[in-house]
């Protein structure tokens, strides 16, 4: 409903502009312009990003959080894996490796990228820059492909749901966003201009969302692949085609080496071990894989399991149809405000879209396609968080042209929209609402959100700080636990730490670990009276 009001101020506004010349909408244009108007839109939309975040500093929370800065933090001291512990079923947690090292599951680019804020102790300012290059980006493809008005409203409403969500988080997402707006920009200009360096750009980019997300790099490499081969056949530009495609390889190159520093072999991805160690149903696939966990589960992936199992039970083709809307239904609610009134302007922008815009629309439909393989939770958006993008900037330019109408302002060409369009006060005006009514209210929240989720393994982390070394504390979850935010994590120097943090797996198996090492002294945390204390064999749990 709110949403609904702005629009129709909007409206109105735009009415009362009828056949005047819009000073002040071509005021506020020549600002937006400006060639350094991108990067102080990235800088502000990366410190609103930080702001939510609720932190200097944040913490790791998630489990997949976790794993990407301990990987991060490997590579900063020059290592892709650390030594595996004794016992290592006690030191497993989600989505790392402990056999034959320890190291993250994940591929090596997003924490590639980590490391180098890890080496000055300070990893944030990694995700922040990312943050900063694509606010600044969609701006700059925005304003390319519109005008400044519209590009100012696609970045504000993108502060919202899963884009403003996980892009104050660890995710490789907050990577690959980033890099999936070079890529379009880079295709955009090497298209428009010939320029031979915007091909290595976008191969670049490309190339390294591939060493981050491959299954993703994969779904969106095909509507670019389209236009490139397209482009390069007509022109005859081959040379460029053979540099983008070493440039890309060279980049790709880092996945076999990271397999085999980390697994021993070249063909065996570290991904691809972790998923038969531990989830065999996580993969791309219809129906029931029978195959079962080699390996003990940690705590936390043993409660999450049965739920992701039974996703998988009803993953199946005949549900397929109803995957499908459940899933868009889904995505629609994290990508816009008001998703029915949004999709009606997409759809007025997507009838008057230039041809570049398609290459965005169908890379969406190719995303939310190919997902539709992998057996998840129909909320579980982020998987194509990177594309929302494309529907904000589509409502965004639906309704600029609605207002174009009604305020009678001139357009380029008959029937379709052939260039920049012509600026509106009322637009502009409506994007300073959006910002003081929609948006600003959801960042409060986000920013608590991220405060509470962090809060209380801040507190564990205190409290296990005053444990004497050198020690060992079991972990004994509480029935209320959630299995999200993971207590159980040890540095990949386990070695040198001062309390190793390991599941209660019962008094004989407790009592073996013990013996493997008999310089520490034994804690027990019992979650449900918060309380720890001593280890003392037979305590019931």
């Amino acid at each position: 409903m709110l949403l609904l009001a702005i629009v129709l101020v909007a409206v109105l506004l735009a009415w009362l502009e009828r056949g005047r010349t819009d000073g002040a909408a071509r005021a506020i244009e020549g600002v937006l312009a400006r060639r350094w108007t991108p990067v102080v839109v990235g800088l502000v939309w990366a410190a609103v990003v930080w702001w939510s975040w609720g932190a200097v500093h944040p913490r790791a929370v998630l489990h997949d959080e976790i794993a990407y800065v301990l990987q991060a933090r490997l590579f900063a001291e020059g290592r892709w894996t650390a030594p595996a512990p004794p016992m290592a079923d006690f030191f497993a947690q989600p989505h790392v490796l402990v056999s034959p090292a320890i190291a993250a599951k994940y591929p090596p680019g997003h924490s590639l990228l980590l490391a180098l804020g890890e080496l000055f102790g300070a990893p944030v300012l990694v995700v922040i820059a990312l943050a900063a290059l694509r606010g600044a980006m969609v701006f700059a493809l925005a304003r390319r492909l519109s005008n400044g008005t519209v590009a100012l409203g696609t970045s504000i409403l993108l502060l919202h749901g899963d884009s403003l969500n996980w892009a104050a988080s660890w995710f490789s997402e907050t990577t690959t966003a980033a890099l999936l707006l070079v890529s379009w920009y880079a295709l955009l200009r090497w298209h428009q201009e010939k320029g031979r360096r915007w091909i290595v750009l976008l191969a670049l980019a490309l190339g390294w969302i591939a060493i981050s997300r491959p299954f993703s790099a994969a779904l969106f490499a095909l509507p670019i692949g389209v236009v490139v081969l397209r482009d390069v056949v007509r022109d005859r530009r081959w040379r460029d085609l053979a540099l983008a495609v070493a440039v890309g390889t060279a980049i790709v190159a880092i996945i076999p080496l990271w397999s085999w520093r980390t697994t021993g072999d070249a063909r065996l991805w570290p991904v691809t071990q972790y998923t038969r160690d531990y989830m065999p149903y996580d993969h791309p696939h219809f129906g029931v894989d029978t195959a079962q966990p080699r390996r003990e589960l940690p705590p936390d992936l043993l409660t999450i399991a049965p739920s992701l199992i039974a996703e998988e039970r009803n993953h199946t083709l005949a549900r397929l149809p109803e995957i499908a809307v459940e899933r868009a239904h889904y995505f629609a609610r994290a990508t816009w405000h008001a998703p029915l009134l949004s999709g009606l302007l997409a759809l007025v922008g997507l009838a008057l879209a230039p041809s570049a815009v398609w290459v965005g629309v169908a890379t969406v439909v190719v995303a939310l396609l190919g997902y539709l393989a992998h057996p998840t939770w129909a909320y579980w958006t982020i998987y194509y968080m990177e594309v929302g993008v494309v529907l904000v900037f589509l409502s965004v330019a639906g309704l600029a042209q609605i207002l174009r109408v009604v305020a009678r302002r001139p357009r380029d060409g008959a029937t379709r929209w052939r260039g920049p369009l012509p600026p509106t006060a009322s637009l502009a005006a409506a994007c300073v609402l959006c910002a003081a009514f929609l948006v600003r209210p959801e960042l409060r929240a986000y920013r608590a959100g991220h405060l509470a989720s962090a809060l209380y393994q801040d507190r564990f982390d205190a409290a296990v700080a005053r444990i004497p070394g050198p020690a060992v504390l079991f972990v004994r979850h509480a029935s209320w636990h959630s299995p999200h935010l993971s207590l159980i994590t040890n540095s990949p120097d386990w070695e040198r730490a001062s309390v190793w943090i390991v599941p209660d797996r019962g008094d004989a198996r407790n009592l073996a670990f013990l013996r493997a090492a008999p310089k520490r002294a034994p804690f027990l945390f019992d979650e449900e009276r918060t309380m720890i204390d001593r280890y003392h064999p037979g305590t019931a749990p």
